[in-house]
């Protein structure tokens, strides 16, 4: 009976690992195959120009990213599963092994048991239990038999017990080695249908990526034009850069200031509201909300090589989120308006100061808030702005520490 309560326990722990395993996959499934829904969603407002379009390649390429994920998801999924069905193949065959060694022991003790009647009723022929007391030669003698017919009667009682008891844990096993079986089958059925989702996607993948290579030829036939427009980006993004410092610059000096008025030491420090919002904001890295309700990172923050010309090497200062048309743009954390600026060809930015930290926003065609405005976590705070000759609608966003650049990805929530 031991044994098979540990089977039991073991394959209920067993089963509610792999479906703890199995809901985290799920979760993660649906996060990233709503991600490829959308990324294909904005892949089809691109479609008219991709020939000559980086922010369709860009899609493209987020959505193979996408997909290879999925896929190595799935592959923990089959992994695990296989296991699952390993272990559940060798209960079955302990449980098997099992039913036969009880089957053994109940013939065995319904064997005993028939000989047992067979000896009583053959000794009933000759005498009775009570001549075979009266016959005794002595008292101890006596009480002897009696003892031993008592014996022999608790004997034949507890035999029958036994088969019982033995007849019944041949039953629950017989019944354990059912639900084993259904719920191999069960696995089994789940891993073809995971191994023929598997080939669907890696065929879409295949096809993603030789759509790819075809809008990479067709885009490096136009190379000057692109490296032309590539050149001109680089260039804002140095200016926008330029201007960060300084503003930083100024509110850092401002800050100072503040903390010597109400300080009567030497050291320059924040304010201590200034202080408590920035160990807020340090305190939220990893979870803090994104500046749109939804979009994807096309451009990841750092120095990368350029996807279509592999000797072009740009710097990102931050991350580019592509997004849907006249998308609201929020603060993503409480702070305070700091500067609202204008960048030539690519609209307005809004830098918010959290303490410690900045937040840059550019790409805006409409900003709702004023100078010196405070602003609340997921606040609105714009508009986003659509380059409507390109097709692209981008937000360029970016965290700063002081004088030091942060990559966004780093501090936002489930961001990739």
């Amino acid at each position: 009976m031991r044994l098979i309560s540990y089977i039991l326990s073991t394959l209920f722990i067993c089963s509610s690992i792999f479906a703890q395993n199995k809901e985290a996959l799920k979760n993660q499934k649906t996060i990233i195959e709503k991600e490829i829904a959308y990324t294909s969603s904005l892949l089809e407002k691109t479609q008219e120009n991709k020939r000559s379009s980086l922010s369709y390649l860009g899609f493209l390429e987020k959505k193979i990213t996408s997909q290879e994920r999925l896929i190595q998801i799935l592959n923990i999924e089959l992994t695990l599963l296989q296991k699952q069905i390993l272990r559940v193949q060798i209960k079955i065959e302990n449980s098997e092994a099992l039913i036969i060694k009880r089957e053994k022991q109940v013939i065995e003790l319904k064997e005993e048991y028939a000989a047992m009647i067979y000896a009583l009723q053959k000794n009933k022929s000759d005498r009775n239990n009570l001549m075979f007391v009266v016959s005794s030669t002595t008292f101890n003698q006596a009480y002897k038999r009696i003892l031993y017919l008592k014996q022999y009667s608790r004997a034949r009682k507890n035999q029958a017990v036994q088969i019982v008891k033995s007849q019944d844990s041949l039953a629950l096993n017989k019944k354990s080695l059912i639900q084993q079986q259904e719920l191999l089958n069960n696995k089994k059925n789940e891993n073809i249908s995971l191994i023929l989702t598997k080939k669907d996607k890696l065929e879409t993948i295949v096809i993603s990526q030789e759509e790819k290579k075809s809008v990479v030829s067709k885009l490096q036939k136009s190379e000057k034009i692109f490296l032309s427009k590539i050149k001109d980006q680089q260039k804002k993004a140095l200016s926008l850069e330029r201007k960060i410092k300084k503003i930083i610059e100024e509110e850092i000096r401002i800050a100072r200031e503040e903390a010597r008025k109400n300080s009567s030491s030497n050291t320059l420090s924040l304010t201590p509201e200034a202080q408590i919002l920035s160990d807020k904001f340090s305190a939220n890295k990893g979870n803090l909300p994104w500046p749109l309700e939804q979009g994807l990172i096309v451009q990841p923050y750092g120095k990368q090589k350029h996807h279509v010309f592999n000797n072009v090497e740009t710097f990102n200062n931050g991350i580019n989120i592509a997004t849907t048309k006249n998308a609201a743009i929020r603060s993503i954390f409480d702070g305070k308006i700091s500067r609202i600026f204008f960048i030539k060809g690519d609209g307005k930015a809004v830098l918010i100061n959290h303490g410690e930290f900045f937040t840059v926003y550019s790409g805006l065609e409409e900003v709702s808030v004023k100078l010196g405005d405070s602003v609340l976590a997921k606040e609105k705070i714009g508009r986003v702005l659509t380059d409507d000759n390109e097709n692209k609608t981008e937000l360029h966003f970016e965290i700063w520490k002081g004088y030091d650049k942060q990559d966004p990805s780093l501090w936002l929530f489930e961001a990739y």
